[in-house]
């Protein structure tokens, strides 16, 4: 098979589905292509540290260790009223121009 490059949207809350475990759990199911994680939105909240990872702590975790990058949507973040130091470990703040930039790069998107 040949590798896509994949980039995983999360945008909806963590709190009221099972959308933000299931990017995760498609994120890390495509191991054998080249994946990257998006959160936008109302999903910010997902990346943040203190949210709960009782579902998505073991994920999370794994992530890394499959060379998945994880970005979180600066605007959003700041618009929430949080800062880069507040997300999952491995995470990063993405300008604008980032977030264009992981649009256009990938081949295939998922948005959940």
């Amino acid at each position: 098979m040949t590798e896509k490059k994949t980039l995983i949207v999360i945008k909806s809350r963590p709190f009221t589905s099972l959308n933000y475990y299931e990017a995760l759990r498609t994120a890390a199911g495509l191991w054998d292509h080249k994946v990257k994680v998006l959160w936008m939105g109302d999903g910010v909240y997902a990346a943040l540290d203190r949210a709960d990872k009782t579902l998505t702590g073991k994920f999370l975790a794994d992530l890394p260790d499959l060379d998945i990058e994880m970005y979180v949507d600066e605007e959003a973040l700041t618009a929430k009223g949080f800062t880069e130091g507040e997300l999952v470990e491995g995470a990063v703040s993405a300008s604008r121009a980032k977030v264009k930039e992981l649009l256009s790069w990938a081949e295939a998107s998922f948005v959940f």
